[in-house]
């Protein structure tokens, strides 16, 4: 066996007339899996950034596509809800993210196809199991259940009819408590007034009912990209909810020392952060609201990956003082 005729990679050959071992490739091969290489379909990036919009037209056949294959293959850890109490989770696998989070319904559509595509953490990729087309279905219907959460009476569109979970469980003749307590924690009210916003490209069609949901958002006007936000929820008196709250003065200089000890660790001491695993503080008070800022100083982000630990050793004024350090340019 040890001298039976091979072929050694790189060595010549007399067995072909160009007298190589290795053989060139047929003209027009194109790799496995690479044939719209690098493409935002195939990515989810634009120029290394995640990007948020969907590469074609969301219709309602999209959407229940998404959600067939969402409770296929996301619903053992996320559950139907996107709570991350999935009955696998419940068994004792690692817990799951909840898609209610304040992070992920920041996150970009790209970030999510991103995570389906190559895995996160001890998520595994799903690229065998779905094809970019039905990424992109299952990413568009994340956030149709993502919306769904915060929507009021005023985003259902005139003429549909949405029904609490609670009296679809009535008429199919349970109690309109069945879900209990596996409903409880499903949504994670964000601590800013604004809904957060969503992007999907222009011509997508009125959102369907997802789990759990009262209502569901609509999508709203075109942007001179292409893609479309959902506008803030109003408030009851009809005005636009405020803003992030009034800025609270304090001492920038002991905010930098209070940074230092407890933040340049993993942000750096330039604030810059090493994204996508400890994100930029340049410019976060201004981004998320000082109300954001302060509640993540105090309680951290437990679901983050890794999460954010809570520094309940800082007063009052020491988070007063860390802001006015963060406001500085």
């Amino acid at each position: 066996m040890h001298d039976q005729p091979k072929m050694y990679p790189q060595r010549s050959s007399s067995l072909f007339p160009d007298g190589r071992s290795v053989r060139p490739q047929v003209p027009g091969t194109v790799a496995r899996s690479q044939l719209q290489a690098g493409s935002y379909f195939t990515t989810g990036m634009i120029d290394g950034a995640e990007g948020d919009g969907l590469p074609f037209k969301v219709t309602d056949a999209i959407l229940e596509r998404g959600q067939e294959r969402y409770n296929i293959y996301c619903t053992p850890c996320h559950s139907r809800v996107g709570n991350g109490k999935g009955m696998i989770v419940q068994r004792g696998y690692y817990p799951a993210t909840s898609l209610h989070s304040y992070r992920l319904r920041q996150a970009p559509l790209g970030h999510f196809f991103s995570v389906i595509t190559n895995g996160y953490g001890a998520m595994p990729d799903y690229a065998a199991q779905l094809s970019p087309q039905d990424r992109w279905a299952v990413v568009a219907y994340i956030r149709a259940l993502q919306l769904s959460q915060s929507a009021t009476e005023a985003d259902v569109p005139h003429g549909k009819i949405v029904l609490p979970i609670s009296a679809v469980a009535e008429r199919s003749g349970l109690s309109k408590d069945f879900l209990g307590s596996w409903l409880g924690s499903a949504t994670q009210t964000p601590p800013v007034a604004a809904a957060p916003a969503s992007s999907m490209q222009a011509g997508s069609s009125a959102p369907v009912s997802a789990p759990q949901a009262a209502t569901v958002k609509t999508l709203g006007k075109a942007d001179t990209n292409g893609a479309t936000h959902t506008p803030a929820a109003p408030s009851p008196s009809g005005t636009t909810a405020a803003a992030s709250p009034k800025q609270t003065p304090g001492n920038a200089e002991h905010g930098k020392a209070i940074y230092a000890a407890n933040c340049s660790v993993c942000h750096q001491p330039t604030r810059a952060g090493m994204p996508p695993v400890f994100p930029s503080l340049l410019g976060v008070v201004d981004r998320v609201g000082e109300a954001r800022v302060r509640t993540v100083a105090r309680t951290g982000i437990p679901d983050a990956k890794p999460p954010m630990p809570p520094h309940p050793n800082l007063m009052d004024q020491d988070i007063t003082d860390l802001v006015a350090f963060l406001r500085t340019k």
